[in-house]
């Protein structure tokens, strides 16, 4: 079974932050820059502190209009944010996004500490590679028993 760990091994573990005292404006020109959906808030300290979507914005902007933009980034982020270890198979954290609809899913070790992300798509396509060779060991064992 694939891990997160080796996702991340081979996606990179840099991680794109933000303060939570920054402006949601700010927080949408640094998804649009890095092409990312989410940003990871942390702390001053650097500890964990929450979420912030893509999804989150667009929701806001609707309900406040523009001003949303000039909101603090801790005002619109998810709070309690679900993380995972890098021991966990990508299966699991694949059923875990879905069941949860989370597209994004930081990663932190048994103390807490941010290790990476990993997103819907990196997870997908880690199922998708895993399930490939999982067919090709099937067919050579089928050529050679044939």
């Amino acid at each position: 079974m694939t891990t997160v760990a080796s996702v991340l091994n081979t996606k990179g573990r840099t991680v794109v932050t933000i303060l939570p005292s920054e402006t949601v404006g700010k927080a949408a020109a640094l998804l649009n820059e890095k092409r990312i959906g989410a940003v990871v808030v942390r702390d001053v300290r650097g500890k964990l502190a929450g979420i912030l979507s893509e999804r989150d914005i667009v929701r806001a902007v609707a309900a406040k209009g523009a001003t949303a933009l000039d909101s603090r980034v801790e005002d619109l982020m998810t709070k309690e944010v679900k993380t995972c270890l890098p021991t966990d198979t990508i299966k699991d954290l694949m059923q875990t996004m879905t069941l949860r609809r989370h597209r994004h899913v930081p990663v932190c070790d048994a103390n807490g500490d941010l290790l990476g992300i990993v997103s819907i798509g990196d997870v997908v396509k880690a199922r998708l590679d895993e399930q490939a060779h999982e067919v090709a060991v099937l067919r050579d064992i089928t050529l050679v028993k044939g």
